[in-house]
């Protein structure tokens, strides 16, 4: 088995996100584990959901690799009737799913973030059971993992073009061609022009994140009382965390926004976070990076194969990349019928030569829901 990577390993936004394995499954909500959500279950939704962070665990145990693991988020709910979305069901999901989260009012927050977080939010959903990574560490330990199962990785090779053949497909790349029985594309937000059917079906949207300079270790720790990380439940959701050592800060920022310089994107979170935590105003942030994520048109993972080549795009996040890796996987080597047929749902975007535009309409709807209180998780 080979693997193609046209920069290092863990070089978009999966290697540089803020690493966050949160445990329900975004956009399903809660209530009803048997109300049909996207035409399953809502209950199959979360469970899916729960055994792919836990398949994503076990690797990780199995890296041997110290990737600095932490566990918990705190979901920071922005209204009253938020909240009392979140909390309604809790005590039914944590006996149905097997998890211990629990709901804090706005005058217990300060348990768990410092700063005016109490003033901003009114109260939160505790989720225990989640977890935090160093992403580009984790990616590493993955690698080595698979280098050890015989997986043969190449990067800073990059495909220029592949093609059928009686026996399989060439793969042609910068670096020399190779034989392949069965290909994978898994390019996400970064698919080229030599896949059109991919190309019209994924736009890359940047995801950013930042990280502040060292900090006094009991300032942080204040900041982040229970050493939890901390999300707002917004549609635009922004994330932040102390590093391992509490000595700095990362933030994360949403996922709908137009493209900028690393400077900008440092402004932008460094504005958002100071309403919530005022002693930020006057830090400086030493580290911006940002990497794309493949949004389709429907928001959804879509995999299956397209003139005999597999593919797997738009799993948003780790835990949902690695549990796509695990099913393309079991498709490939049974020769699954049914996914090599394709998604006939997979529907294209317009306009996608006009990427600015796109980028554009998708951030100012993404402002306006945000507007109108629309949540991540309800």
């Amino acid at each position: 088995m080979t693997l193609i990577e046209a920069d290092h390993i863990g070089s978009g936004a999966t290697g540089r996100s803020l690493g966050v394995l949160s445990t329900p499954a975004a956009g399903v909500g809660f209530g009803d584990p048997d109300e049909l959500v996207g035409g399953r279950p809502r209950k199959a939704w979360h469970r899916d959901r729960l055994a792919a962070q836990r398949y994503l665990l076990r690797l990780i145990d199995e890296t041997e690799v110290d990737c600095q693991a932490g566990k918990g988020l705190v979901l920071l709910a922005p209204d009253k009737k938020n909240l009392e979305t979140l909390a309604a069901t809790v005590e039914a999901r944590n006996e149905y799913y097997g998890t211990s989260d629990y709901a804090v009012p706005a005058d217990r927050l300060d348990e768990e973030a410092g700063g005016n977080a109490a003033d901003h939010f009114a109260g939160a959903l505790v989720m225990a059971d989640a977890h935090t990574v160093q992403p580009a560490m984790m990616m590493t330990g993955l690698a080595t993992l698979a280098r050890r199962l015989g997986v043969r990785i190449c990067e800073r090779t990059e495909v220029v073009s592949f093609e059928r053949g009686a026996s399989g497909f060439r793969v042609m790349t910068n670096a020399g061609d190779t034989i392949a029985h069965n290909v994978l594309l898994a390019t996400g937000g970064y698919t080229p022009s030599i896949d059109p059917f991919l190309r019209q079906r994924t736009l890359g949207l940047p995801s950013i994140a930042c990280a502040s300079e060292e900090l006094p270790e009991d300032e942080v720790r204040d900041l982040f009382r229970s050493g939890r990380a901390l999300q707002v439940n917004r549609f635009r959701s922004y994330s932040c965390r102390p590093t391992p050592d509490s000595r700095r800060i990362i933030l994360g920022g949403p996922v709908g926004q137009t493209p900028g310089t690393p400077a900008e994107n440092a402004r932008h979170l460094h504005d958002w976070f100071t309403r919530i935590f005022p002693d930020l105003a006057g830090i400086d942030f030493t580290h911006c990076w940002t990497g794309l994520i493949a949004a389709t048109r429907d928001g959804r993972a879509h995999e299956g194969a397209h003139d005999g080549a597999w593919y797997a795009v738009g799993a948003s996040g780790i835990v949902s990349c690695a549990d796509a890796g695990r099913r393309m996987a079991q498709h490939i080597l049974h020769q699954d019928d049914a996914a090599a047929t394709g998604d006939t749902r997979f529907p294209r975007w317009p306009l996608r030569d006009r990427e600015t535009l796109l980028w554009r309409g998708i951030e100012w709807s993404a402002r306006l829901l945000d507007l109108v209180g629309r949540s991540r998780l309800r």
